[in-house]
């Protein structure tokens, strides 16, 4: 089943502007769990074996293969301003890090997890992950995908 769509909202940041949504690929769990476990709420979700259906509710033919789940995480505002990409993406590992276990059972039961970073730069802008960050999605097994949308 299609959650209703929710749009990933995009951040201004100090160099450019950013979404982020986590994402879930599983052979067979049921997307409810992981909406119910992280409380967050998906912007896309569907059950392995249900009908593919486009995101109007056409029949697309054919049925899932596998369960997959993505919500946008939550943007949060310091004062007028947003939070910089990594402190954003490292308060947001930081929560994550508290589903430790049923994340690891997701991937040891042939799960992906993963980030999707949109991100729209502005001129001359350099984005830097420490290795800190590195590490913490590292000992998370969280895959990064970087995308930045064309004008």
């Amino acid at each position: 089943m299609m959650a209703s769509r929710n749009p990933s909202k995009f951040v201004p940041g100090s160099a450019y502007t950013y979404a982020m949504t986590l994402r879930a690929r599983h052979p067979s769990v049921d997307p409810a769990i992981l909406t119910e476990t992280l409380k967050l709420d998906p912007a896309h979700t569907w059950k392995a074996g249900e009908p593919r259906l486009s995101q109007t509710g056409t029949p697309l033919g054919g049925r899932h293969r596998d369960s997959y789940w993505s919500a946008p995480l939550p943007g949060q505002l310091v004062g007028g301003t947003s939070v910089p990409l990594e402190l954003f993406m490292s308060t947001q590992l930081l929560q994550l890090a508290r589903h430790r276990e049923f994340l690891s059972a997701l991937q040891a039961d042939g799960g992906e997890i993963s980030l999707l970073v949109e991100i729209a730069p502005l001129a001359n802008s350099v984005l830097t992950l420490s290795s800190t960050m590195s590490r913490r999605l590292a000992d998370l097994n969280i895959e990064v995908e970087f995308q930045f949308p064309g004008d």
